[in-house]
């Protein structure tokens, strides 16, 4: 079926890429700001940061509704009111007295995302050609990859001028720009039509009740709570049995579209991209504990070491596009690429190669190039089979299931933290922390390179135009 399409300007691309530079930024700003938060609230540290992570639960939680809230409107309309709830979100931040209205300001921000996302990227890759999509993600995922470098000095910026309540103020401001930018550029691309099948509540209550089992159960983890911790892990193991058990069973009503994983790209992306998502959003929470901990670098260079992993992601972006779009095959570029990120995660056990700051930033730069490789592979020949109609379907069940990746990547530190670090950071317990981790997240990630060996002889087919 030829499908005329109109491919999005760059304009239209980066306006899209910004939304999700905001949400990242959202996601990692707030760090420097935790203790002059807790001061002015009133509040622990501890208690804070719980109030501010309350925005990546929201994220697992509201992202799958996406589909069918504000249905009846086209996806640049629902992409434009997810921005109005975000920065309404935004400005009850900044004015929040306590702990309790900051976590309803973050709840309303991550449903305002969690419409922002899946809306703006289906609406731009419904859009693109086949053979652009690599091209276009890359587009799309690179500003995103350059906010957690900036967000310190963004926050900082903004705390020596003011308070923390600006940095909220400022996000609310951005959202503002990008409602402009929407308005003018979004609402001339076509709009897919999107069918809605109804919504199925009681699956949905099961995802939502894992979503939060598995947030207390890294909540409590990180309090050593782990009596609480093994209830709650019991309650998510009990759900999502549960629901895959409810999802598998004819119905007319639909959480997600499961027929999108008769394509193996996709499924290739869903079970095997878990795997590698779950490892990188790990790794360096581990590794900047282990050098705070068990090295004598000085705060500012091990804050280098993320700076260095993001910088490989945003420069090699460039050549995994061309490698990716120049007629590669698929399965020889996924086993490489996995490799590459075994390989670059493995290195970080051996003792002498992060001893060293030139030798440990280097390591941090080489993995940030081949993670770069592996995301945008995933993510981008996981849509190579979806046709308009079913694209907002698409990038709803995968931006929730990499939402829950990005909260289960959290929760392997601090479950490691509980087992081998119970009373303090000392540099015995924070050696074994770390090559635990490290062991268990460079054997995620191989696991990786196994499904991509055992891939039909279809995936060596390049991109092929679809007009």
């Amino acid at each position: 079926m030829n499908e005329q399409r109109i491919s999005p300007s760059y304009a239209q691309i980066l306006t899209v890429a910004s939304a999700f530079f905001l949400e990242v930024l959202d996601a990692t700003i707030m760090i420097v700001a935790i203790i002059p938060m807790a001061s002015n609230l009133g509040a622990s540290i501890s208690d804070t940061t719980l109030s501010l992570a309350s925005y990546l639960l929201a994220l697992v939680l509201f992202t799958p509704l996406s589909a069918t809230l504000l249905k009846t409107l086209a996806l640049a309309d629902k992409f434009q009111a997810g921005l109005v709830i975000f920065c309404a979100g935004s400005l009850i931040c900044a004015l929040s007295q306590d702990l309790y209205l900051l976590c309803i300001g973050r709840l309303i921000q991550g449903l305002g995302s969690a419409l922002i996302v899946p809306a703006g990227r289906a609406l731009i890759l419904a859009n693109t050609l086949k053979p652009a999509i690599p091209k276009t993600m890359a587009w799309l995922i690179t500003p995103a990859l350059t906010a957690p470098m900036v967000a310190p000095y963004i926050a900082n910026l903004i705390i020596s001028v003011g308070n923390w309540r600006l940095i909220f103020v400022f996000i609310a401001l951005f959202a503002v720009g990008l409602m402009i930018a929407c308005r003018r550029l979004l609402f001339s691309l076509p709009r897919p039509a999107t069918p809605h099948p109804p919504l199925d509540y009681y699956a949905y209550s099961l995802w939502a009740l894992a979503a939060c089992a598995l947030f207390i159960t890294f909540l409590a983890s990180s309090k050593n709570q782990m009596d609480d911790a093994l209830m709650a892990a019991t309650v998510m193991l009990i759900s999502a049995v549960a629901l895959y058990k409810k999802t598998r069973s004819p119905s007319r009503k639909k959480l997600f579209d499961l027929s999108l994983f008769s394509s193996w790209a996709f499924k290739l992306n869903i079970v095997s991209g878990s795997l590698f998502r779950i490892s990188i959003y790990a790794f360096p929470t581990l590794l900047i504990i282990n050098l705070m901990t068990s090295s004598s670098f000085s705060v500012t260079s091990i804050g280098h070491c993320l700076a260095f992993i993001f910088a490989g992601n945003f420069l090699s972006k460039p050549a995994a596009v061309k490698v990716l779009s120049g007629g590669t095959y698929l399965k020889h570029y996924l086993i490489g690429s996995a490799l590459a990120t075994t390989l670059t995660l493995s290195v970080f056990l051996i003792p002498s190669l992060i001893q060293q700051l030139p030798a440990l930033w280097l390591c941090c730069f080489l993995h940030g190039c081949a993670r770069s490789f592996q995301f945008l592979g995933y993510s981008s020949i996981s849509l190579r089979e979806v046709g308009p109609t079913r694209m907002h379907h698409a990038t709803v069940l995968m931006g929730s299931v990499m939402q829950l990746n990005a909260l289960i990547g959290q929760a392997v530190p601090a479950l490691l933290m509980a087992l081998f670090i119970p009373q303090a950071l000392t540099q015995d317990s924070s050696t074994v922390f770390f090559r635990v981790g490290i062991g268990t997240l460079t054997a995620l990630v191989f696991i990786t390179v196994l499904t991509a060996l055992f891939l039909p002889s279809s995936s060596k087919v390049t991109f092929q135009s679809s007009h």
